[in-house]
């Protein structure tokens, strides 16, 4: 190995593992130590909007979120430091869905998500899809789905696909998946179908 490989592997270990500090250190100061406004958004919101936050549960995903990214990235580090490559390809993936999960996962936590879930509205259910969305678009997709129910596998129970939290906006077939029942309180497998005429008018579109 050269000097200049030498010196690129020792300036990715201390770097690496510098930032794993500082992610950890953050999870453990928002989790453990409850230092709120460490959260972006929520740092910059009012008194009356903070109250609107499910701020504890929020917290507890976006500490362990980061105390898991600052694990990960002492992995990929080391890995990539040993020339395992193998290894740090698998786990700065990891990394990465990771980091991407974390922001998507936070958003049922938000001032407008906790409303809607008071509400008792499907759209809580889809809160990714609401913020990436258009309106016009959501809408379309919302629409969509409704055409389709899952049907539990066990006890034959019925439920509007949008508002079981699924989205489908097309396709053939009638798939089976893993889903949980309202009526056996428990996961089985559904199948997921088109509604029949009369079923339109018993699970309306809108």
């Amino acid at each position: 190995m050269s000097f200049n490989e030498e010196f690129i592997h020792l300036y990715s270990l201390i770097f690496g593992l510098s930032l794993s500090f500082v992610f950890f250190a953050l999870g453990l100061l928002i989790y453990v130590y409850k230092f709120y406004n460490l959260i972006a958004g929520y740092n910059r919101s009012s008194e009356e909007e903070k109250k609107q936050y499910d701020i504890e549960e929020l917290a507890k995903h976006v500490g362990q979120g980061l105390i898991t990214l600052s694990v990960l990235l002492t992995l990929s580090t080391i890995f990539f430091f040993l020339e395992l490559y193998l290894w740090f390809n698998i786990f700065i993936g990891l990394f990465i869905f990771i980091a991407f999960i974390i922001p998507i996962g936070a958003l049922k936590f938000m001032p407008e998500q906790q409303r809607l879930i008071k509400e008792g509205s499907a759209d809580a259910k889809h809160p990714f899809f609401r913020r990436v969305l258009p309106e016009k678009v959501y809408r379309s997709l919302e629409r969509k789905t409704r055409l389709w129910l899952q049907v539990c596998s066990k006890c034959g129970h019925r439920t509007d696909f949008w508002e079981a939290g699924g989205v489908r906006g097309g396709g053939i077939g009638e798939p089976s998946t893993l889903q949980y029942c309202e009526k056996c309180k428990k996961f089985h497998m559904h199948k997921i179908r088109k509604k029949t005429f009369e079923e339109l008018d018993l699970f309306p579109l809108d």
